[in-house]
């Protein structure tokens, strides 16, 4: 009796094209639940969730491992998230939809949505910069009265980008500010306040809350006021600073260190480690006190400065001091709790010299301020 033929499996990437497919109507789904959304309509957002739950346990299975992350956030959004969250879901579906040879496109229906324009299907833009254009020039709204729109539509705020949050620049690496057009405004303990130009962007917000240990809160802003933003922060930041200098210390007199901490006891263990190897030591308790002692002299061979100080900070610090020709030589190594490679690298790229975690490791405190005098020295 002849064996019987083993039954075909479908390959790999058949699978994936039919759950293509499957996304184009979960994104049908989602459409559908928006004006429901937008009206705070509880079992709109339950719906919502639903959707999200069934994509992030098939995204995985299918090899779209993207997808289940950001649907995920769908799945846990609260009622003041959905909106947003279920936009760059109905985005992220529409770019996985597309045939897999197809140029990425920008559909932005969040935008067109917002501006009143009722096209059957959202035209596909290269950018999306000629999304906003589109939106503004069809519906006659001004980029800025366009902003007010998305955010009254998503549930989150204009940007204001007159204050830029400096310390917030510090947990977010300049390529991705740049690459996603999202520019830190605010930081506290437990969020980060960004201006986006998207801010459906599911990934930017996992990325931002991976980098960070933050959760990302959004507000809105046209890219062309994001882009003017990141560059007055980003690239106007004048001269090189001009060579680095030694202090004059004179024969026989210790080599005075500047310690800068809002925190008095750290202030007094940095201080005694230090006195007992032989350096002369003096205190500030913030990065405008720092300045002030510094200016005023008399000259010192590095200063150690907190990362994170109210009034002004370590990193604000850093850019004074490398912004003003008679304090740029001076060299200074960076302290603070957090331990991220990004950071470190962001300090090094701002000027910093160097940088060391707390708590204080004595030992390896006293090598790394040695180094760097005799570094700056040299």
């Amino acid at each position: 009796m002849a064996a019987m033929p083993e039954p075909v499996k479908p390959d790999r990437e058949h699978l994936r094209a039919w759950y293509r497919q499957a996304m184009t109507r979960r994104a049908d789904e989602l459409r559908a639940l928006r004006d429901r959304l937008v009206a705070c309509d509880a079992d709109a957002t339950a719906e919502a969730r639903a959707v999200g739950r069934a994509l992030r346990g098939s995204g995985s299975t299918f090899g779209f491992a993207e997808l289940s992350a950001e649907a995920a956030l769908v799945e846990s959004a609260t009622a003041a998230q959905v909106v947003r969250r279920v936009e760059g879901l109905i985005e992220r579906l529409a770019s996985l939809s597309a045939p897999a040879d197809g140029a990425p496109a920008v559909h932005a229906e969040w935008l067109m949505s917002a501006a009143g324009l009722t096209e059957v299907a959202s035209p596909a833009f290269v950018d999306l910069a000629s999304a906003w254009k589109h939106a503004s020039g069809r519906s006659g709204l001004s980029a800025g009265q366009l902003a007010e729109r998305v955010a009254k539509r998503l549930g989150i705020g204009t940007a204001d980008l007159g204050r830029p949050g400096r310390a917030a620049l510090r947990l977010v690496p300049e390529a991705l500010i740049r690459r996603d057009l999202v520019l830190p405004v605010g930081e506290d303990a437990e969020t980060i306040t960004v201006a986006s130009a998207d801010p459906t962007s599911l990934s930017t917000e996992l990325e931002l809350t991976r980098l960070t240990g933050r959760e990302p809160l959004f507000t809105v802003a046209p890219p062309e006021a994001i882009d003017a933003a990141i560059g007055a922060l980003l690239d106007l930041r004048g001269p090189e600073p001009a060579p680095r200098r030694r202090a004059v210390v004179s024969q026989g007199e210790a080599e005075k260190v500047l310690v800068v901490d809002d925190d008095g006891s750290s202030r007094l263990l940095a201080r005694t480690v230090l006195e007992k190897r032989g350096y002369s030591v003096d205190e500030a308790g913030d990065g405008s006190e720092a300045l002030d002692r510094l200016r005023a002299g008399p000259p010192v061979a590095l200063v150690v400065a907190d990362l994170n100080m109210p009034e002004m900070d370590g990193l604000e610090l850093l850019w004074e001091m490398r912004a003003d020709a008679d304090l740029s030589h001076i060299p200074v190594i960076v302290l603070t709790g957090e331990t991220d490679e990004i950071l470190e690298t962001k300090l090094i790229e701002e000027g910093a010299d160097d940088y060391v975690c707390k708590p204080l490791d004595p030992q390896l405190f006293l090598a790394r301020v040695g180094a760097t005098i005799r570094r700056a020295e040299a």
